[in-house]
């Protein structure tokens, strides 16, 4: 039987790539709905008109649930946290498949599973592992694809597109995956129609645009895309852990995941690990340099 689908977060920047993703394979889905709170319906008009389903409520509700047997959540920062509950109310409305907010590293690895910024995705995945063992028709998805290359080769990693200087904390042949926003939506939609190994609870997608890269390529290739020249310069990871240690002090939640983050992109920890998936997918993602040339290349 075809899966009927709720999104979580489906107003954001991720989330209406993903709406429109899944519009391209509707025959293919019982049901696609986005989950609106009250005060946002309207932002979802344009998907309406076009055949998704408005469920207005809260995602702590288990009657938001009733009727879908697949979640996905795009739960930002902010709400990362709020997942396991989510998660509680999935279940008791009837969702029987789960894919929570990951879309990036394998924070199983290296120092992901114990840096702050991943802090919430960690409790989530012991919390899906915890309902999986309590309600054995329970299953999830965990789709790793490295860091949006939209929002790698942005100003949030140091890079200041005027003055054509780059800034980031890390170390110089430092490794990291990455693929572009469209890409991790395809791979997301057309995963559930793989069908599910019965015999587990859990499967894993790893599935890179663009495996095994460094910063200094990714630069290079900007560069090229806009005909100048990038001045690199890596600073300090531990200048960052001590800003997030300093928000941290003072309660500052938002400047603590942040400078978290800036922390860890750059440390060899952004690799996805081998074996890949991709080759379960129809499609051949776009490289980082096909995204770095469209995104910033001279129109």
């Amino acid at each position: 039987m075809a899966p009927s689908v709720l999104i979580i977060g489906g107003s954001g920047a991720v989330g209406r790539p993903l709406v429109d993703e899944f519009l391209k394979h509707k025959s293919q889905f019982q049901r696609v709905a986005v989950l609106a709170d009250p005060a946002k319906v309207s932002r979802f008009a344009d998907a309406e008109k076009k055949g998704v389903e408005i469920v207005v409520g809260s995602f702590l509700d288990a009657s938001s649930y009733k009727g879908f047997d697949v979640v996905v959540s795009l739960a930002g920062n902010a709400a990362m946290k709020l997942q396991p509950g989510m998660i509680e109310a999935a279940i008791a409305g009837g969702v029987r498949h789960f894919y929570p907010s990951e879309y990036g590293g394998d924070i199983s690895v290296g120092e992901f599973w114990k840096n702050r910024y991943f802090r919430d995705k960690v409790v989530t995945r012991d919390h899906l592992a915890a309902k999986a063992k309590e309600h054995p028709d329970f299953r999830y998805t965990l789709v790793m694809t490295g860091p949006f290359t939209e929002y790698a080769v942005s100003s949030f990693n140091g890079i200041d597109f005027e003055k054509h200087t780059v800034q980031p904390y890390g170390k110089p042949g430092a490794e990291l995956s990455v693929t572009t926003m469209a890409d991790v939506m395809k791979y997301i939609v057309e995963s559930m129609l793989i069908p599910f190994d019965s015999s587990k609870n859990v499967r894993e997608f790893r599935v890179p645009g663009e495996a095994r890269i460094t910063w200094e390529k990714l630069m290079e290739y900007l560069g090229e895309a806009q005909g100048v020249d990038y001045h690199l310069t890596y600073l300090d990871p531990g200048e960052a852990a001590e800003k997030q240690e300093e928000a941290r002090k003072s309660g500052n939640e938002e400047e603590e995941v942040f400078w978290a983050g800036k922390s860890v992109m750059l440390n060899g920890s952004g690799l996805i690990p081998e074996p890949l998936d991709n080759g379960k997918f129809s499609f051949t993602p776009e490289t980082a340099k096909e995204t770095i040339h469209r995104l910033f290349g001279k129109k």
